[in-house]
């Protein structure tokens, strides 16, 4: 029997530069292909790996900060804030500012 599901326990390794270094980033699978869809394009996919490297590149260029340490961290929550709706992230952001707790949502439980 075959348990494996796409995007499931899995990492996805993208090899950029930080700064003069180089380094290896690490996201979930499933989260790199949250982001190749919000960037409109297959997920899993050659195209979408090289997509999705170029994006935290862009970002890891557009913070310049070559001693950052725990980039895989930091770029996995850059992701997420991208690809979370904006209804949640207004929730988070109000309760950060102000602690307004976020409305309770009924989740489906199938």
């Amino acid at each position: 029997m075959n348990t494996w599901e796409p995007g499931l326990s899995r990492n996805t390794r993208f090899h950029l530069r930080l700064g003069e270094r180089r380094t290896t980033v690490t996201l979930d699978t499933l989260l790199s292909s949250y982001l190749a869809i919000r960037l409109g394009l297959e997920p899993e996919t050659p195209q979408a790996h090289q997509a999705v490297r170029r994006w935290l590149q862009h970002r890891l260029d557009e913070h310049n900060d070559p001693g950052r340490v725990a980039v895989s961290q930091w770029l996995q929550r850059e992701v997420l804030t991208v690809v979370a709706d904006t209804k949640l992230s207004t929730h988070y952001a109000n309760w950060l500012l102000d602690g307004t707790p976020p409305p309770p949502v009924a989740l489906d439980p199938s």
